[in-house]
């Protein structure tokens, strides 16, 4: 409560919300910001590729503010993200067409794979496909080795020792289409690992 005096008057004054930073909500939303920078982190060079700078906004912050709604934060205030809904990419390149992923649990290997949709004006055969792979239940990102996929292709392999043995439940498939010389991206396409 507040005092103070005015022409004569004493005036009372009661706060009546929480000057605290440290409230629930407050640890929520810090607990997704938290888990969204992580991801950047984990995914920086597909996203720093698919989310170039745009209207003053670097990367980052155009991934913060794509991501954000597809996460949520239990009453422990642990932050998960909806995988499936993840953007890495925007832009005005045309979509791969098509996507879809495939395990080899034996070798560790998943082949994605992506129709060839040139178009000649918004997909072009020399556009490059960025494509990595999450495990949903570690975090853990692989991406290709191999940079040189054009969307003529039609897929490209991602292979990891630690894709061996994996569920492919736990794994869900993020590619996106780019121009050769790095000035647009596609929109994220999302695909569950079969």
């Amino acid at each position: 409560m507040t005092f103070s005096g005015g022409t004569g008057d004493n005036q009372i004054r009661q706060k009546i919300a929480s000057n605290s930073s440290n409230t629930p909500a407050q640890q929520n939303t810090r607990s997704r910001f938290k888990l969204l920078a992580d991801l950047f982190r984990k995914f920086s060079g597909a996203a720093q590729m698919g989310l170039l700078t745009q209207g003053g906004k670097s990367a980052y912050n155009r991934f913060v503010q794509l991501n954000f709604i597809n996460t949520q934060a239990d009453a422990l205030n642990v932050a998960s993200i909806d995988y499936s809904k993840l953007v890495l990419s925007g832009g005005s390149v045309e979509p791969l067409a098509g996507v879809g992923a495939v395990l080899d649990a034996a070798t560790g290997k998943v082949t994605v794979s992506f129709a060839d949709n040139t178009n000649g004006n918004t997909a072009l055969e020399t556009d490059g496909v960025k494509a990595v792979v999450v495990n949903k239940a570690t975090g853990r990102v692989m991406a290709a080795a191999d940079e040189d996929v054009t969307r003529a292709d039609g897929s490209l392999d991602i292979e990891d020792n630690s894709l061996q043995g994996v569920a492919p439940a736990d794994l869900m498939a993020l590619a996106f289409a780019y121009r050769a010389d790095g000035s647009d991206a596609s929109a994220t396409a999302q695909a569950q690992v079969a």
